[in-house]
């Protein structure tokens, strides 16, 4: 598609999703933009169904129904960015280059009118020629001045663009990441997993905290939450910056380590292992020492196993064993 049909169609998109604001009463801001603009450019169908079956419903779409659309279905994708940022962008920069050269072009015609108005100043015969041009300096001066304000008001919306940009690269980054420990979620995992190549020899820990109900039962679920924390910073602070380091459920954590073997593995699994069995925590509230803390870990290596999930599955059956050998050890696959 050429520019000017792409500029064509975004603009239409682009007058129908500020109609469709105003007849809600409905202010233009990025975040509302963007869910009409894909709604009325149809390019997410399931956002599609559930604004059309709102209106169905009630008629009516509120902020919040679209903060909520925005957080489920587009905040995590890049489909904002591709579909309307990126095409948008693209004309806004397009516009604002022209308008620069059209801004160029009137201030050398202004100064060309203003030699030729002192010249002409100068000369008693030319009264009529002297208020043509002072006509045409008065004309190009206003034409520049509302095409600087343009590009003003355009280098504004410019701005937004790039502020929506980061907020939804932070969006996505966030949706990767378990907001209690900082680790990886499975998401981030599956993720960061697209970028290494499988057929290298790799292996992953499987991290289980023992007899973790007890100490919710004992001393409850924000304790808990502290010792998740605790046993997740010492598990980061034992891999290396290219091992992914994975909170993969409750008091499940999973260790990926790129490029390295069993023995490896095997070693800086000993290292958590040791690290978090020597940890004396304490209740501050009552000042009561809760109970040593440890953990099972399998250990797996993908030389023999067809891909992640079958490395895992395989760490995790080493897990079970070392849960079922007495706990606090770990166990090779």
């Amino acid at each position: 598609m050429s520019f000017d049909e792409n500029y064509q169609v975004t603009s239409n998109f682009s007058e129908l999703t500020h109609d469709f604001l105003s007849s809600h009463l409905i202010s233009p801001t990025p975040v509302n933009y963007s869910v009409i603009y894909l709604y009325i450019s149809n390019e997410n169908e399931l956002l599609t169904a559930a604004i059309d079956k709102k209106l169905q419903q009630t008629g009516l779409i509120t902020t919040d129904f679209i903060a909520d659309l925005f957080k489920r279905y587009v905040s995590f994708t890049q489909q904002v960015e591709n579909s309307i940022l990126s095409p948008f962008e693209e004309t806004l920069n397009k516009t604002l280059e022209q308008i620069s050269k059209q801004v160029s072009n009137e201030v050398k015609a202004a100064k060309s009118l203003q030699k030729l108005d002192k010249v002409l100043t100068n000369t008693a015969h030319h009264k009529s020629l002297e208020q043509i041009v002072g006509y045409l300096f008065s004309t190009i001066n206003n034409t520049k001045a509302q095409h600087q304000a343009l590009s003003q008001e355009l280098s504004t919306t410019h701005q937004e663009i790039k502020l929506l940009k980061d907020k939804l690269a932070f969006s996505r980054q966030e949706a990767l990441v378990d907001s209690l420990t900082g680790l990886l979620n499975r998401r981030g995992c599956d993720d960061k997993l697209q970028a290494l190549n499988f057929a290298d020899t790799h292996s992953s820990l499987a991290i289980d905290i023992d007899h973790f109900k007890k100490i919710n039962d004992d001393f409850g679920h924000f304790v808990g939450d502290k010792v998740i924390q605790r046993i997740a910073k010492t598990i980061k602070s034992h891999v290396g910056e290219q091992d992914l380091a994975v909170r993969f459920g409750g008091e499940e954590f999973l260790v990926v380590m790129t490029n390295k073997s069993i023995p490896e593995a095997k070693r800086v699994a000993e290292n958590i292992r040791i690290s978090i069995s020597k940890m004396k925590l304490i209740q501050k509230e009552t000042n009561t020492p809760l109970p040593p803390i440890s953990v099972s870990i399998g250990i797996a290596q993908s030389d023999n196993t067809p891909d992640w999930k079958s490395l895992f599955e395989q760490a995790d059956n080493a897990l079970y064993k070392a849960k079922n050998s007495g706990r606090n050890r770990c166990i090779c696959a």
